[in-house]
């Protein structure tokens, strides 16, 4: 009768963690090696803080993450963790939750136009300032040349994300007061590829157009416009990126990649779901994680290590 009774406790535990387990919907935008990355944080957080993540991946398809984001709902999710594929599509999302009484909190992407990821409905964003990332871009070109004469590149995300918008939003606000500067291409990547920015650098280049600095938003993009220089035979071409891999690392200490920023995307990935258990359990808080990051050039390239 002992054995029983321990027994059928053991059961009812079981079946009432399966009943009140806290369900996370975790939406994502893409499939890139980023989004691998940032899932060993979100996957480490999710365990140290004992919540289910459900993953969903829109293809890059915004009109597809906003039905994911209506399907989790039906289902009854606790809380959405939304990147969004685009920043203003995905509002409607935002609207969905709260009438459903469902919170939500976006990273990395975030919704609408706040640099900081702020926006009514949302209970935080956790990421970088992706306006503070071109500014910082910018900054760096300005450091290096000041109000020279420029023909600048600019070599963006996937088109109608946050990052693509605001990292250009940010490289032009410094751009303005650089008169002499001359943005002569302005050219967003389909799903951020490698394949895309060669084929339009490649193309670029046979039409033998003069450029100075190339700044992309993205690591591999700029590989692959260094790349692209490289075969041509082409040295004074300054190629500059955003964020960080190891296979990045060659080409800045060769100078074919001038410098990158640098942030952990496992810590962004941790610290969303981490915002995630905080708010679940009644604590405060912020409207704006920040997740800080540094450029990165050959002299102190040693000083990170590469997540992806």
């Amino acid at each position: 009768m002992k054995k029983l009774s321990v027994l059928l406790v053991i059961v009812f535990g079981l079946v009432t963690g399966l009943l009140f387990a806290t369900d996370v919907a975790v939406l994502l935008p893409g499939t890139v090696e980023f989004f691998s990355v940032q899932r060993i944080g979100l996957d480490k957080a999710a365990k140290e803080f004992d919540l289910n993540l459900i993953y969903a991946d829109a293809e890059w398809d915004a009109g597809k993450q906003l039905s994911q984001v209506e399907n989790f709902i039906a289902r009854g999710v606790d809380l959405v963790l939304l990147c969004a594929a685009d920043n203003m599509a995905l509002r409607t999302a935002v609207t969905r939750c709260n009438e459903a009484d469902i919170p939500i909190i976006t990273f990395t992407n975030s919704i609408g136009t706040d640099p900081e990821g702020k926006y009514p409905g949302v209970v935080s964003h956790i990421g970088r300032s992706e306006i503070g990332s071109g500014v910082v871009q910018a900054e760096f070109v300005e450091k290096l040349f000041g109000n020279v004469e420029l023909d600048i590149i600019l070599i963006e995300g996937n088109p109608g994300t946050t990052a693509q918008r605001m990292r250009e939003e940010g490289f032009l606000s410094v751009a303005e007061r650089n008169p002499n500067w001359r943005i002569i291409e302005k050219r967003p990547i389909d799903g951020w590829t490698k394949e895309g920015t060669l084929a339009f650098m490649e193309a670029f280049l046979q039409s033998e157009r003069n450029v100075d600095v190339i700044a992309c938003q993205w690591w591999s993009g700029a590989i692959a416009a260094s790349m692209a220089l490289k075969e041509r035979g082409i040295t004074d071409v300054v190629v500059l990126g955003l964020e960080y891999a190891k296979e990045l690392v060659p080409y800045i200490e060769a100078g074919d990649v001038y410098a990158s920023t640098y942030f952990s995307v496992i810590e962004e990935g941790y610290r969303a779901v981490e915002a995630a258990h905080l708010y679940l359990t009644g604590q405060e808080v912020p409207k704006f994680i920040e997740i800080q990051q540094v450029m990165v050039t050959k002299d102190n390239v040693a000083d990170f290590e590469p997540e992806m």
